[in-house]
């Protein structure tokens, strides 16, 4: 049976249809049980939905660059 984690850990494959049946339906049996995780993967659900949504910027290189620098010193 899966665990908490385990959802937090695949919750992009199962949303993404990326597992195989049997491992979705472990999936789906332990959100029967938990309403923790249920409510989890709905809000992941709603995320995910949300950043599809935003408007494509054009970014240039030098952002990245700034952004990676930052990550990199943290």
């Amino acid at each position: 049976m899966l665990r908490c984690r385990d959802i937090v850990d695949q919750s992009s494959e199962f949303l993404d249809r990326e597992m195989s049946l049997s491992r979705r339906m472990q999936y789906r049996i332990h959100l029967f049980m938990c309403h923790h995780c249920r409510r989890f993967t709905r809000q992941f659900r709603a995320s995910v939905a949300m950043t599809k949504r935003l408007p494509k910027a054009p970014v240039s290189q030098a952002q990245v660059d700034a952004v990676r620098q930052q990550v990199d010193s943290l």
